[in-house]
């Protein structure tokens, strides 16, 4: 990685390269020369495919969505269940040179007819016996069967919709191209090989691609635990033997604290993304799993998936925070800052979805810092600073404390406008049944600012949470906004 001096001027652009990247124009480049093959490829707890099944079942899907009609670039819905079906399905649909939609059957109805609305798509493959459709003109079943095959290469991978945490889901349309560059570049950066892959990830989030396609480009199985993704003791069993997993920190968290990882099941490669990964993460997986590399990935979905990566050492378990790493294959990030302050993330790249090419940039919004290893630190978003008291504060800065507190398992800040001034909440979860919020507010009055302290703090069962397993966010601001907390504070 190499640093370009930034240009004179107040605020200041810092330039980090990734290494130069090697990738094909397409997906299907890395992915077709497996397929044929008698190896297992796609397992779920019901049943499995070989590459040769996976070949034959997604070149007839491919073969009856051109004989509907489908056009290069066109949309098209896939309903299923997080399963075998579905990779099925995604095959299928590229073949076809079509790009899918992926609408995850465990959504509320109104999600996914929100999706097939917003999408425009006329086609839908949909899994065996599923209900509630997302209605489109033309359904083809996932199990169809037909003679012959087809392939065409189209121009667009996927469009997945973004959590809607804080508002309307949005698209954001991802190429082949793309797909071909983010896959390369995990077969370049990771050096062990994915042998049996662990997918704990909605079909509709992207994070299920790093799996799906770095697996599938490796001739590696995809091992499917469960068609929920919260499954802990199912992706537990299923760890064992598997050589790579990806997953939410809060899961991991969860798995560790169930003592249902140690030394002889965890995979040889752990990798967590998707939220910020706490130092006591890392105490926790050292202790527990010390043969196994534990990995912080970074990346906004328009980015596909990823864009930094660091692989974690066990002196990050004693630092401030962990490093989100260094830019990944093929990717060019800037920090732009003012002085030694905090800047924003942009990240530039083949990674960049569509929306964002013309530009060729996309802004992230969070704010990082690079530190005397040339490594980025996660500083939470440019939107979400919270002015209390005067003082400005991040709010995962008061989540990070609230969570170190004894007999806390996880925790949430909610922020509620009232008559012009806003009322903070902290909500958390709890490992020891006597937890009370009094002793969670004496921890945070040890660790933070008087003035930073949530007015009011409630112990619950769970968070709310969205249907990829990350907090809600707008839920908790919404019982922020129910609580009746003792005090206000203003925020910026």
């Amino acid at each position: 990685m190499t640093a370009a001096p930034p240009p004179a001027g107040t605020a200041s652009r810092h330039q980090l390269h990734g290494a130069a990247l090697h990738a094909p124009e397409h997906v299907l480049d890395l992915v077709e020369p497996y397929l044929g093959s008698d190896a297992p490829a796609v397992t779920d707890h019901e049943g499995g495919f070989t590459y040769r099944e996976l070949d034959e079942r997604s070149a007839t899907i491919a073969r009856v969505l051109l004989k509907a009609g489908v056009q290069p670039g066109d949309h098209v819905l896939i309903h299923a269940r997080l399963s075998r079906w579905a990779v099925v399905a995604m095959l299928g649909v590229l073949r076809s040179g079509a790009a899918y939609v992926p609408v995850d059957a465990a959504f509320p109805a109104g999600r996914r007819q929100h999706i097939a609305r917003a999408s425009g798509a006329r086609y839908a493959v949909v899994e065996k016996g599923l209900t509630g459709v997302p209605p489109t003109p033309v359904m083809i079943p996932a199990d169809v069967r037909e003679a012959g095959s087809g392939t065409v290469r189209g121009p667009l991978a996927y469009t997945c919709y973004t959590s809607g945490s804080t508002g309307t889901p949005k698209g954001v349309t991802i190429s082949t191209r793309a797909l071909a560059a983010s896959t390369a570049a995990r077969l370049q950066y990771y050096d062990a090989p994915v042998t049996r892959f662990v997918l704990c990830s909605s079909i509709s989030f992207d994070s299920s691609v790093a799996g799906i396609y770095w697996t599938l480009a490796s001739g590696g199985e995809l091992v499917i635990p469960s068609d929920r993704q919260t499954d802990i003791l199912a992706i537990a069993r299923a760890a064992a033997g598997a050589s790579h997993m990806l997953t939410l920190p809060s899961l991991y968290r969860m798995m560790l604290r169930g003592e249902l990882f140690t030394n002889a099941v965890a995979p040889r490669t752990v990798i967590v993304a998707g939220e910020s990964c706490p130092p006591d993460l890392l105490r926790q997986h050292f202790a527990a799993a010390p043969d196994s590399e534990l990995f912080n990935e970074y990346g906004p979905t328009e980015c596909t998936v990823w864009s930094t990566v660091h692989r974690c050492r066990q002196e990050d378990a004693s630092a401030e925070s962990v490093p989100i790493g260094r830019p990944i294959p093929g990717a060019t990030l800037y920090v732009e800052s003012a002085g030694d302050a905090p800047g924003e993330l942009v990240v530039g790249g083949p990674g960049l979805a569509e929306q964002y090419r013309t530009a060729g940039e996309f802004r992230t919004g969070d704010l990082v810092s690079v530190d005397t290893e040339g490594r980025l630190l996660f500083h939470g978003r440019a939107d979400d600073q919270l002015k209390l008291g005067g003082m400005r504060i991040e709010r995962s800065e008061i989540i990070s404390v609230l969570t170190n507190c004894p007999g806390v398992a996880e925790a949430a800040v909610g922020v509620a406008e009232r008559n012009g001034r806003f009322a903070v909440l902290g909500v958390v979860t709890a490992t020891d049944p006597s937890l009370t919020p009094g002793t969670v507010r004496a921890h945070a009055l040890r660790h933070l600012p008087g003035v930073a302290v949530p007015g009011r703090i409630e112990v619950r069962s769970q968070l709310p949470t969205l249907p990829n397993g990350k907090v809600d966010q707008r839920g908790v601001d919404q019982l922020a906004a129910q609580a009746s907390p003792p005090r206000t504070r203003g925020r910026r």
